[in-house]
């Protein structure tokens, strides 16, 4: 396991030593949870050195043997501007232009908000914050999506509506999400809210003053009624890969991250996520979530991540390696994909387990089955994969059993 330096010297003189004498230029990849983990995976096998970086040592992908280096940064939330220069110093020491690969919103953001202070070091493999921004604000993706007759939730917009007449005609349930997430997630713990009554309504939308929100219908029958269209838009504003997801479960049960995913291809919704993407004008990786609603079968936008997010090791598993193929663009050698294997099912053990052991989980259809388990555990198989559990790499694994051995908490919002 490469040692983790939590002095900032320290890891700068590891990039000197192991970095700079290597043919190719490294990606920089930060933080380093679940996410980060399959990045460094994926790029790792490929000879490219892997710069793993966290405000903290617990990171799972911190102990990856395809990290070449793995150092503590500033928490970007306290104190950006020391995150900012950590990058800046970074970029000086290195030989050769790192590839950045950010894993939570808040990295992207405050990535895109100094790139004229990073752009003579590094290389920002998405769309700047003119273009990133809007698409991250709910109320504009949705009016945009609407405009290009890509189906959206029936939504209802406050700055357009008196909150006391609205309150009286909504639907209930319904859903009460912020424009943008992570303040929203900052402030009150929770990613949305489910809405029952006008009372409640009103009691939140007075909670919630100073954030941007908007209401939606409540649509889909179970959490398999969830997909998600994950490409790569390249530098000439084509699609380079595109991989589509289904989740299986989720944890925690109510409005948590996916934990059982699988590789579901649907033509419709792959065009209308590279669709929503380039009327925006965006470039990089994304991820772009929508939910199948058999009132008229059609499958409707909810969200876009704008980087890499916490399964991003299913597309690769399945044949289409968006951090590859945001590397190759990067260095001006876009490489070619082919179309993804479908039926390939991710898992993440701990979250999966968890949620089976109380008692939660939709059907006996979704249980990983003994066989699948083998697979993993051998790493033998080609259609089950896990976030974590590699035979091939098994520090990260290790690292995840002793948190929940000694009941150690890593915090990741992916």
């Amino acid at each position: 396991m490469v040692p983790f330096h939590l002095a900032e010297a320290d890891w700068l003189a590891a990039v000197r030593e192991r970095v700079n004498p290597m043919p190719q230029p490294p990606a920089i990849v930060f933080n380093s949870h679940i996410t980060g983990l399959a990045v460094a995976r994926s790029l790792g096998r490929r000879g490219i050195p892997i710069i793993a970086l966290d405000r903290e040592a617990g990171g799972y992908g911190l102990a990856s043997r395809y990290v070449t280096v793995a150092g503590r940064c500033p928490n970007v939330l306290a104190d950006e501007d020391a995150f900012i220069a950590t990058l800046v110093r970074l970029g000086q020491t290195l030989t050769q232009r790192g590839v950045l690969y950010p894993t939570n919103d808040e990295w992207v953001l405050a990535v895109n908000r100094h790139r004229a202070a990073l752009d003579p070091y590094v290389t920002i493999p998405f769309s700047g914050p003119e273009i990133v921004e809007p698409i991250l604000d709910k109320s504009q993706l949705y009016r945009t999506a609407a405009e290009r007759g890509i189906p959206i939730p029936r939504t209802w917009y406050l700055d357009d509506s008196d909150p006391a007449a609205l309150a009286a005609e909504l639907p209930y349930p319904c859903i009460l999400k912020p424009t943008e997430q992570r303040s929203f997630y900052e402030a009150f713990g929770v990613k949305v809210w489910q809405i029952e009554s006008p009372e409640e309504l009103q009691q939140r939308l007075a909670q919630v003053a100073g954030h941007g929100v908007v209401i939606q219908e409540i649509i889909g029958q179970g959490l398999s009624d969830f997909y998600s269209v994950c490409p790569y838009i390249g530098r000439d504003g084509t699609s380079h890969g595109v991989f589509v997801g289904r989740k299986l479960e989720q944890y925690p049960p109510d409005f948590g991250t996916g934990c059982l995913v699988q590789a579901a291809w649907v033509e419709e919704i792959a065009r209308q996520g590279e669709q929503i993407l380039t009327a925006f004008g965006y470039q990089g990786i994304a991820e772009v979530e929508f939910i199948y609603d058999a009132r008229d079968n059609t499958h409707k936008l909810l969200d876009v991540n704008t980087r890499v997010w916490k399964w991003i090791g299913l597309p690769i598993a399945a044949g289409v390696d968006l951090p590859w193929l945001a590397y190759t663009d990067a260095l001006g050698t876009p490489a070619p994909v082919g179309p993804p294997r479908d039926n390939v099912i991710w898992t993440y053990a701990k979250d999966y387990l968890t949620l089976r052991l109380a008692g939660y989980g939709q059907a006996s259809s979704t249980f990983v089955p003994e066989a699948a388990w083998a697979e993993i555990l051998t790493g033998r198989g080609e259609h089950f994969i896990d976030a974590i559990i590699d035979p091939d790499d098994p520090e990260p694994a290790a690292r995840m059993m002793q948190g929940v051995v000694q009941s150690r908490t890593y915090y990741c919002a992916c």
